[in-house]
């Protein structure tokens, strides 16, 4: 048995939260290795949705990889809802979930295969930084070595190494073994009863709009359909167990549910076939000592809404900026404290979304379209795409304003665009490693205190900060009022602290506090 120098993290599984993880860590060169079991990357798509908040994240890192994104997927305007009686008659609510008016340049959402868009994190990473996983890679154990891990790999080839990492990440999935080996016990609940289906198939004659993606509901079944990038598209089954013959063939299921709603459809090629029980799991803790979990090893949940392989990235985009500020020294290690007080809650709130949505169609089973437009006109919809998007999560302290107008500590800070100033969108602005100190200016210039403030902080904090002055700032960063407004704002684009230009040693007080 061979034994490696030390590296700073190793992460264990390159699926969509250990490939983010890998590239939120390769943007501060911080030393990390990322393996995975497999021998090779998944050629099947599990999820076949980006939302609007991890194309902002994906812009953050690189316009060109949020580019990318957008012009290989399908940008779907949202749901339309099919429902069928029992006598045959055909109803629709169009839209039925609308994401055309979210808050963000991405008023969308992107239907995309999972294996594609790991594959294209994958390929930014290796491109822009010269790093790739390692395949066929077994992490069988990890072990307390002081304040830092020892893990054993089993190598594809029958080679054993030992690896003493500061710290490991677990990103090994929903049956994580690194989570068991370490007895972190989860808890939550089956949808008992049910069985879903995933078929990637080729749709004949489909007589709707491929844009939109469908809910089809009626008596005892439910099925979406989503065109995915290129000839196939995605059908997803919900039936309920007695129903759910596994000796059946797949096209007679689908296309006799899907003949209900649609005249003339035929089902052609097929490329994958699945089946499974949907879980709600969620980890009590997300941490033991230097060993981390993230993505499905810390929390699993119903596929309704697309939120899985969104939320599991976003683990990893907020973790791994804060490893990084720790292993630069940038921050005291009490930093990493924050990832779970701050990721479990938002894997809490993911299941009640999904949940909420998984409800929804397996109401719409046994009911008609009445009960969705009187959702849909209470404005319970419109809160719920605003949380499955990504963009409603927030990071708030206990007891914050709810209503505050001005974007507030741990709210996402609002990509607005700049048309006055001339700048573009906001996120122009952010578009680095470190924390920004914006200064949302009413007038064409800072006053002399606020210039001398942002010279100050900048040269304090020079490896971690960046200052910045904006003109005319958009209403949306001032509120009508006519003080600038200072916005600290973490390097993944939520805002730390905010407050008014005679209160900047507020700001100077946060920074004292949490940086070096």
């Amino acid at each position: 048995m061979n034994t490696t120098a030390e590296t700073s993290v190793l992460v264990v599984g390159a699926g969509a939260a250990g490939t983010l993880l890998a590239l939120a860590l390769a943007r501060y060169g911080i030393d990390a290795r990322v393996i995975d079991r497999l021998p090779a990357p998944s050629p099947y798509s599990r999820a076949v949705t980006v939302h609007a908040r991890m194309l902002e994240i994906f812009e953050h890192i690189d316009a060109g990889l949020a580019a990318t994104f957008c012009e290989r997927g399908v940008q779907s305007p949202g749901y339309v809802m099919h429902y069928v009686t029992g006598e045959g008659r055909r109803h629709v609510v169009r839209p039925g979930l609308d994401y055309t008016a979210l808050p963000s340049r991405y008023q969308f959402l992107l239907v995309n295969s999972q294996n594609n868009t790991e594959a294209y994190v994958r390929d930014f990473l290796r491109e822009r930084f010269g790093r790739a996983p390692e395949w066929g890679v077994t992490c069988t154990s990890v072990q307390r070595d002081g304040d830092h891990a020892l893990a054993t790999l089993q190598h594809a080839d029958g080679r054993q190494e030992r690896v003493r990492a500061r710290y490991v990440v677990a990103c090994d999935g929903a049956n994580s073994r690194l989570r068991q080996q370490l007895g972190l016990a989860q808890e939550g609940s089956d949808y008992a009863g049910t069985v879903l289906q995933n078929l990637d198939v080729e749709l004949l004659d489909f007589p709707d709009d491929p844009q939109w993606m469908h809910y089809c509901m009626g008596p005892g079944h439910f099925v979406m359909v989503a065109k995915l990038p290129g000839k196939f598209f995605r059908l997803l089954m919900s039936q309920p167990a007695e129903k759910a013959d596994a000796s059946e063939t797949p096209h007679p299921v689908f296309g006799g549910i899907l003949a209900q709603h649609f005249d003339g459809i035929r089902l052609g090629e097929t490329l994958w076939h699945s089946r499974w029980g949907s879980v709600n799991r969620l980890a009590h803790t997300y941490r033991s000592g230097p060993v981390f979990l993230a993505g499905d090893a810390a929390h699993v949940h119903s596929t309704a809404g697309g939120q899985g392989m969104n939320c599991c990235m976003q683990d990893a985009w907020n973790l791994g900026w804060k490893l990084a500020f720790v292993l630069e020294g940038l921050a005291p290690e009490s930093l990493l404290d924050s990832y779970e007080r701050e990721r479990q809650p938002i894997g809490k709130q993911v299941i009640g979304a999904a949940s909420a949505i998984h409800e929804l169609f397996m109401a719409g089973r046994n009911s008609g379209p009445e009960a969705l437009t009187k959702l849909r006109d209470s404005g319970f919809l419109r809160e719920l795409v605003g949380k499955v998007s990504g963009l409603s999560y927030h990071y708030r302290p206990e007891g914050a304003v709810a209503d505050e107008p001005l974007p507030q500590a741990g709210d996402r800070m609002p990509n607005v665009r700049l048309g006055r100033s001339g700048a573009g969108w906001l996120s122009d602005l952010m578009r680095h490693t470190g924390f920004t100190l914006l200064a949302a200016l009413p007038t064409q210039q800072a006053t002399g205190a606020v210039e001398a403030f942002l010279r100050r902080m900048e040269a304090r904090y020079p490896r971690s900060l960046k200052a910045q002055a904006l003109a005319n700032a958009p209403t949306e960063l001032l509120a009508g009022g006519s003080e600038p407004q200072l916005y600290l704002i973490r390097p993944d684009g939520y805002v730390a602290a905010r407050a008014v230009a005679h209160e900047a040693a507020r700001i100077e007080g946060w920074l004292g506090t949490a940086l070096r």
